[in-house]
């Protein structure tokens, strides 16, 4: 069996209120795990004999905040763990904040010796266009969600023009590349088509499209992809919300139920851990 796997979640995440009313991080109650952000993701896999934990990090904050909450987060884990090292599967921007984390510890905790793997999944390693038109045509949303004291910086950073100056950094570029040694790195992306994507990712989708072609809403297959080397495939008729297990009207197109689209995305998880170091 693989060591212990850590779901990071991604940014903006759905089901906040819900999650923190009823705990539903890391309960074991099978019926609040289907309530999860990872729709009933971490029964499934510890059903199977894996040992799983939801990370939770800040709502929308800026990836350097993100990224040393999930610091925190898995130095806990491999405490109550007892494991010597840690998987890490990541789905949007829950994959930059480990990119960012382990960068970030590679001299103080050292935090890259101790991670088996990351995997990511619809994460806009190359930014996201539609960060890009958000910013730049509603640009008071962000100050006035601080007012109100509510950090939206997360949106900002994941502009391709703040995730670019991150690829293109010498110093990251090096470190990566050594941590292929003892980390596996693998990548996901989804598609779908327009009319398959959950209506209020319709926007995002046509912005991303005319820029990027294939996305799964929020993502594009091309941001999704970090490096050709670790890509392993696409997760085909799936939105960003699909990708989690959860499902919308909008995929009657696919001619797929609430129940087929689990079993579908369950499998396709299970397939990931079972093949984690």
């Amino acid at each position: 069996m693989s060591y212990p796997i850590v779901l990071a979640h991604g940014v903006c995440r759905f089901d906040k209120v819900w999650s923190d009313a009823l705990d539903v991080d890391n309960n074991d109650d099978p019926k609040l795990d289907r309530l999860h952000y990872f729709k009933g993701l971490r029964t499934e896999l510890m059903k199977n004999g894996f040992t799983v934990y939801h990370s939770n990090v800040s709502w929308a904050d800026g990836v350097e905040t993100r990224a040393s909450e999930l610091r925190n987060n898995l130095i806990k884990i491999l405490e109550k763990a007892e494991s010597e090292k840690i998987n890490i599967i990541a789905h949007s921007m829950g994959g930059l904040d480990a990119r960012h984390m382990l960068f970030n510890c590679r001299h103080s905790d050292r935090l890259h010796e101790r991670v088996a793997s990351l995997t990511t999944v619809s994460t806009p390693h190359a930014g996201s266009p539609f960060a890009d038109w958000g910013t730049d045509h509603l640009p008071h949303v962000i100050p006035i969600a601080q007012k109100l004291g509510l950090s939206l910086k997360g949106l900002a950073d994941l502009r391709t023009d703040q995730c670019r100056r991150f690829n293109e950094d010498p110093d990251v570029i090096a470190f990566e590349k050594a941590c292929e040694s003892t980390i596996k790195f693998q990548t996901f992306a989804g598609a779908q088509k327009f009319w398959g994507v959950f209506n209020a990712l319709k926007l995002s989708f046509y912005i991303i499209e005319k820029k990027e072609g294939e996305n799964d809403g929020l993502v594009s297959i091309k941001s999704a992809r970090w490096k050709d080397d670790y890509f392993m495939g696409v997760i085909k008729n799936a939105d960003h919300l699909n990708e989690l297990g959860w499902w919308d009207p909008s995929q009657i197109i696919e001619h797929e139920n609430e129940a087929q689209l689990l079993r579908r995305i369950h499998d396709f998880y299970l397939e990931i851990a079972e093949a984690l170091p």
